[in-house]
């Protein structure tokens, strides 16, 4: 179980979370949904450890064992959709990036730039980047934007295969109803409705 327990995070006077407490799987495919600007994506970022909250704690995740996929793809224009994966693998996994290609539906552009990839497929290469670099638990935010429906749900599955704990965000519908668990948030301050 991950327990967030009163976490206050401020944006200047903007209260993002206050006093904010939920517990959350440490399993299975967990969603986060609510309206953009709401905090979920704050929340994210405190479990990552790339936000410290001025006061609450959070236990149940390390945040040096999370991989975490940002809203922006932030693909390296040099590097080739192959490089991309194979950076973030250790030497003697280099041979999995054919497979994590496959698993981002991206057979055949190995050896393409991002400049040369649709904002869908730029989408699919970034979630498999992070996906490959693993750890603990995979903190997505939005994963799927720009992802047609039934791609979304084919990698959703490909997601759940791993056995990897994940916690995303979503506006996606049909992403909400195949995760495990779904939890609607309202904001700011960040709140279970």
């Amino acid at each position: 179980m991950i327990e967030i327990r009163n976490l206050t995070l401020r944006y200047g006077d903007k209260a993002v979370l206050d006093r904010f407490s939920l517990d959350l799987p440490d399993g299975g495919i967990t969603a986060l949904s609510g309206p953009s600007g709401c905090g979920k994506t704050t929340l994210l970022r405190v479990l990552a450890g790339l936000a410290a909250p001025e006061g609450g704690t959070v236990s149940g995740v390390d945040p040096g064992r999370t991989a975490f996929l940002f809203q922006e793809d932030r693909l390296l224009p040099w590097r080739t959709a192959a490089q991309h994966i194979a950076d973030v693998l250790p030497r003697e996994r280099r041979g999995e990036v054919p497979a994590w290609l496959a698993f981002a539906e991206l057979e055949g552009e190995g050896d393409a730039y991002p400049a040369a990839l649709s904002g869908g497929m730029a989408r699919r290469l970034a979630l498999a980047r992070c996906a490959a670099l693993g750890g603990d638990l995979l903190l997505l935010d939005e994963p799927f934007a720009g992802v047609d429906e039934e791609r979304a749900g084919r990698m959703l599955e490909g997601l759940r295969q791993l056995g990897t704990p994940v916690i995303l965000t979503s506006h996606q519908g049909a992403v909400l109803e195949r995760c495990d668990d779904l939890f609607r948030l309202d904001g700011p301050p960040l709140r279970l409705l």
